[in-house]
């Protein structure tokens, strides 16, 4: 009997830490970008800090300031951008979901789709 529940309790911890890892991978993936911290604008305009070009690809905001983590994947915003504007996907939270101000990844967003920074839907 201790055997097996042994056996259950290691099967389980597995399943745990193989759901963990995948969490976390698929989180990396979704933030294939830069924190918005390393972004500063000048007239509405996205730039790295230190670069003179605008800034172009993904941009997100977490709620714990830093990369993915076991406690730290919830997002307030993920957006793309081309010529330092929004140019593609914007995902926010979805309004009256949790507490309305963050999501994490995988979960269903209100997104939003902007051209030139102009939102077209």
């Amino acid at each position: 009997m201790i055997k097996k529940i042994s056996l259950v309790s290691v099967a389980i911890l597995l399943i745990l830490a193989g759901y963990m890892i995948y969490q976390i991978s698929y989180c990396k993936w979704y933030l294939k970008g830069v924190d918005s911290n390393e972004l500063s604008y000048v007239d509405g305009v996205a730039y790295l800090k230190g670069d003179s070009k605008p800034y172009n690809g993904i941009a997100y905001s977490t709620v714990c300031g830093g990369e993915c983590g076991i406690w730290c994947a919830s997002l307030h915003w993920r957006a793309e951008f081309k010529d330092g504007v929004y140019h593609g996907q914007f995902d926010a939270p979805l309004a009256g979901v949790s507490d309305g101000h963050w999501f994490s990844p995988g979960d269903k967003t209100d997104t939003y789709v902007y051209q030139n920074g102009v939102r077209i839907k």
